[in-house]
């Protein structure tokens, strides 16, 4: 029917339904209908209505989430997240921004909210922003309502407490009266690591020619090719660029090289990976070669082209990507 996830981090049903939390500590919990149920309220803890439950920890609490059985809903959440990687030190807070989508025609998402879906050792919050502006509206960790057909973005801010190895964050994206979202690795989840001392930090940029996301190839022989612009926000390090179609089998051929910013221009032969040694606050460029040997049907989901950049001992500490087909 759904699941419930806490923020600070702990509970995540149905994974884990009960956490310990320090006393005193407010702990906001936001529902997560599943496909085909709309949230009906809390019961608990001083909590009623179908808004955010905030509870402050002075002895144990038990709240419970109702879930009803929808008649005719038709909405469907999309969500997206970017960019799609950040590495930081310990105690620092790295922000990334999401945007919901609502798919309906006629029904608004009421009390949609953005919390991570699994157990994280870092402090989080959620907050709506401006999509022309990317400034803040609002209040942090307030829900919002999104109108049919229409898009809201926000800015999430994690800040890690102690080290954590390059790990794929899933998040929650509901509303109360919508179906969470599914977790799409490199499309709204967050490729996040942390440090005692601060790492290598490539924020990095895909960009495609119909700047849609998607790399087409024309004919199952032909190659499509797209940009991807980074940033290093953390410490100078080698880093090796490379480029793969992760868990998926597909009939392509991938080689990447770093550009000239100015003109895009290869430095060297396209090849495998690329090494070099990437300065702080440093903005290498590449492009990436996408070569046909079949026929690459349209699913976003798992047909993607993932860009990764790693450090001299293999840790993934910049990633991007975009989907891929054949036209």
């Amino acid at each position: 029917m759904g699941g419930v996830t806490s923020s600070p981090a702990g509970i995540a049903c149905g994974f884990t339904c009960s956490a310990s939390f320090a006393i005193g500590t407010p702990v906001m919990l936001a529902a997560a209908p599943a496909k085909g149920y709309t949230f009906a309220g809390w019961n608990g803890g001083g909590c009623a209505g179908i808004g955010t439950c905030v509870v402050t920890i002075n002895a144990p609490i038990t709240v419970n989430a109702s879930y009803t059985a929808n008649s005719n809903s038709d909405i469907t959440l999309l969500s997206a997240i970017l960019p799609s990687s950040r590495s930081v030190k310990v105690g620092s807070t790295a922000t990334v921004f999401a945007t919901m989508v609502n798919s309906s025609t006629d029904t608004t998402a009421n009390t949609c909210t953005v919390l991570p879906a699994t157990t994280l050792a870092a402090g989080f919050s959620f907050q709506a922003t401006d999509a022309k502006t990317n400034a803040l509206t609002g209040s942090a960790n307030v829900p919002v309502n999104i109108a049919p057909g229409a898009a809201q973005s926000f800015e999430l801010a994690l800040t890690p407490n102690v080290p954590m190895p390059p790990s794929q964050l899933p998040f929650t994206f509901a509303c109360a009266n919508a179906p969470a979202e599914a977790s799409v690795i490199g499309l709204n989840t967050l490729l996040f690591s942390a440090a005692t001392v601060q790492p290598p930090d490539i924020v990095a940029l895909a960009a495609t020619q119909t700047n849609d996301g998607i790399v087409d190839i024309p004919g199952a022989a032909g190659a499509g090719a797209f940009a991807v612009a980074t940033v290093n926000l953390g410490t100078p390090a080698t880093i090796t660029a490379s480029a793969n179609v992760g868990e998926a089998n597909l009939p392509v051929l991938i080689s990447i090289c770093q550009t000239v910013p100015a003109t895009g221009q290869c430095m060297a032969p396209p090849a495998a990976s690329v090494a070099m040694s990437v300065a702080a606050n440093a903005t290498p460029t590449f492009a990436v070669f996408v070569q046909g040997k079949g026929e690459v049907p349209f699913l976003p989901a798992t047909n993607r082209v993932f860009v990764q950049f790693q450090d001299d001992i293999g840790s993934i500490l910049g990633s991007t990507s975009v989907a891929v087909r054949t036209q």
